[in-house]
């Protein structure tokens, strides 16, 4: 799909670039274009003003043939403050997580350089320290003069080995407004801030482009997922570079995701693909020992069994066989269960995390993913094969979850069992436990700045279980006054749409983005996150199909649709 540039276009950049408002005295507008091979190319074009910047860029425009490509972005300059280098290398300091650059620079001095802050990221000119851990500390943010260097020689064609002139340069941190060009069409891009810049996304917009990044995402994963059935596990987009090893629970937990995308759109190409994952994954992943089927994590020198593995694959299984009645799968799913039943609970029937590879405990307890993995799993095989004993052991888990306050961990895996149980048992316990789980987070969820997929998946389950409580005999017991009912659930849906608007406008690899990394049509619309230097596995695109799906599944349903 070629932008093909018409006059109609070009009169319409022409007619944006005339009516930006700007004080600055050197004017300045940057074009980006390419053909999501490779990294696009960024343009600079500069004068005294618009008038002469546009005969240059028309030249420009015919000689590199921009008509061509498959988009055209454009930043004109519109506001920029002037700092010395020493004020640039402070600020950077001050810059709270990695890669949450919300600034362009232009240098100016021996040398003209200029860069947008998607190139300063895309390109890992600014790098952490190497004492920086995500989540943990600052970054401490600093100039990486390696790729300050190759990317000056691609964007220049220039050999810069002696950076000193930096120091002598004036900088000047500006600002832009900005459009992208995209199949005729002139779209504004919008400041989220903390470096996400993309199309505008609004109330009025959000669920035509929640089902875009649902299609488009859904895509993403899927040629993720190779001929075999195993997955490429993941890109650290700057540089192309695949993420090494590989993970079991992600691999069905991807499955299971792609297969509630088929789902959502009656993709039943996409659910052959899902077959192909489940085939290689219970080939590969997998290991009979003592007349047991277990779920393997190869280790470096051992392998060991996880209960979080049993349960991704479990719940992956039951969700294909319930969308294809495939009966084919169904001794898979009893052998996998019965493993759980036999050797990941104890006598006490508590769960056990970790088996080593003689099937004796390794952990007791690993992390809490585990144990709601597990129901949620038990709870959805439970609705195939409708086995008194499977249920029994579910409540039995409950139980335990709610004795132990579980909802302080504030599970999203607790949150969808919860919601899974209450179809089965309507208890006041179990309406408690999951709102909790919710509610005693929330203001956190709220202001949570990082996209953090996991939290939108724990509210969509928790506006389902206010749904049910809302005509449940329960309800006056848990909320005697309707005041605090409707508050509760006004609170849930307002930060659930919330996040949902929050998760895409920063987590989205939009077209915009992507053109700026090096590989741009592999990693385009998939999931990322941003402070862990783009990381981009398939548990991140998991996380974040399954909550969108279920938010649009579940907000449909509530509207009547």
């Amino acid at each position: 799909m070629f932008v093909q540039t018409t006059e109609n276009s070009l009169a319409s950049i022409k007619e944006i670039i005339d009516q930006v408002e700007t004080n600055v005295t050197n004017k300045l507008l940057i074009v980006s274009t390419g053909d999501f091979s490779e990294r696009g190319r960024v343009i600079e074009f500069y004068g005294n003003n618009f008038k002469t910047i546009w005969n240059n860029f028309l030249s420009a425009y015919k000689i590199n043939q921009f008509n061509q490509a498959p988009y055209l972005r454009i930043d004109i300059l519109t506001k920029e403050t002037k700092i010395d280098f020493a004020q640039f290398l402070a600020g950077l300091k001050k810059v709270r997580r990695n890669n949450y650059v919300d600034f362009n620079v232009r240098i100016d001095g021996l040398r003209k350089r200029s860069f947008l802050m998607e190139e300063l990221v895309a390109n890992a000119i600014l790098k952490p320290s190497k004492a920086h851990k995500v989540g943990k500390n600052l970054p401490d943010l600093q100039i990486d003069e390696q790729n300050y260097r190759g990317y000056v020689k691609r964007k220049y064609g220039r050999n810069e080995q002696d950076l000193s002139y930096l120091q002598r340069s004036d900088f000047y941190l500006f600002e832009t407004k900005s459009y992208y060009l995209e199949e005729g069409q002139l779209l504004p891009i919008k400041d989220y801030g903390n470096g996400n810049r993309i199309r505008e996304i609004s109330r009025e917009n959000l669920a035509q482009m929640t089902d875009l990044v649902i299609d488009k995402g859904s895509s993403y994963l899927e040629n993720q997922l190779s001929s075999t059935g195993k997955f490429i596990y993941g890109y650290y987009p700057c540089y192309a570079q695949p993420i090494k090893g590989y993970n079991s629970v992600r691999h069905f937990s991807s499955l299971y995701a792609l297969a509630e995308a088929a789902e959502y759109f009656s993709d039943q190409k996409m659910l052959a693909s899902v077959k192909d994952g489940l085939l290689w994954g219970l080939e590969h992943l997998t290991a009979e020992l003592d007349d047991y089927l277990l779920v393997k994590e190869q280790l470096a020198k051992d392998v060991e069994y996880k209960l979080g593995a049993q349960a991704t694959a479990i719940l992956a299984v039951a969700k294909y066989v319930e969308l294809t009645q495939d009966e084919f799968f169904h001794s898979f799913l009893q052998e996998l269960i019965r493993v759980v039943e036999d050797k990941f609970l104890t006598a006490e029937k508590k769960t056990i995390h970790v088996l080593d590879g003689q099937l004796q405990v390794k952990e007791q307890f690993r992390i809490v993913y585990y144990d709601g993995e597990i129901l949620f799993a038990l709870l959805r095989a439970y609705e195939i094969l409708k086995q008194q004993e499977i249920l029994t052991i579910c409540e039995g888990l409950m139980t335990q979850f709610v004795a132990n306050n579980y909802q302080k961990y504030h599970d999203h895996w607790l949150s969808y069992a919860t919601n899974e149980l209450l179809k089965y048992q309507q208890e006041k316990e179990y309406y408690q436990f999951g709102l909790k789980n919710a509610l005693e987070n929330i203001n956190f969820i709220d202001k949570r700045d990082t996209a953090y997929p996991t939290m939108l998946e724990l509210l969509v389950a928790a506006s389902k279980m206010m749904a049910k409580l809302e005509v449940s005999p329960f309800r006056k017991e848990i909320f005697p006054l309707d005041k605090d009912f409707f508050q509760a659930k006004t609170r849930i849906n307002h930060v659930m749409e919330k996040r949902v608007l929050h998760e895409i406008t920063i987590g989205v690899m939009f077209p915009e983005f992507a053109q700026f990394f090096k590989q741009p049509a592999i990693v385009c619309y998939g999931f990322f996150a941003r402070h862990d230097r783009f990381r981009m596995r398939i548990d991140d695109a998991e996380h974040f199909l399954s909550g969108l799906i279920n938010y649009q599944m579940h907000t449909n349903k509530e509207e009547g649709f």
